[in-house]
């Protein structure tokens, strides 16, 4: 609990011009740490409706990003790292039987191994 109550919202990486956040963070938001971005950096941009599995809806915030600086986030599961304007999901459900990526800076290059979960196919958000 220490560790969850005391740590950042989120980690800048000024050596390698990076920003890592559970779920992200809008390019205006970096540098501040109110309760507007700490419900982004913790839950994503949420529109307050709801999928019929409870699941929130989310915008998909990535899209908009237009920041020299990379996000790397997670939070929400994907089959494969999602890079979008300087953006990386590398929430590639590791606990849901897919695998546990991380991604290296300055190369911009992922590496990713094997989950040993059993694989839930409905954890994944699927995008075009």
């Amino acid at each position: 609990m220490t560790l969850y109550e005391q740590a950042p919202l989120y980690l800048e990486l000024p050596e390698v011009n990076a920003i890592v956040a559970h779920a992200g963070i809008k390019e205006t938001y970096i540098g501040r740490h109110d309760k507007k971005v700490k419900s982004f950096v913790l839950y994503g941009d949420v529109t307050g409706a709801f999928h019929q599995d409870g699941r929130p809806v989310r915008r998909d915030w990535a899209q908009n990003y237009h920041g020299d600086q990379w996000i790397i986030y997670g939070h929400t599961p994907v089959m494969k790292p999602r890079m979008v304007n300087n953006t990386i999901n590398i929430d590639t459900g590791c606990v849901f039987g897919n695998e546990l990526t991380a991604f290296r800076l300055p190369e911009k290059k992922t590496i990713s191994v094997p989950s040993a979960q059993p694989f839930i196919n409905e954890k994944f958000q699927y995008f075009d």
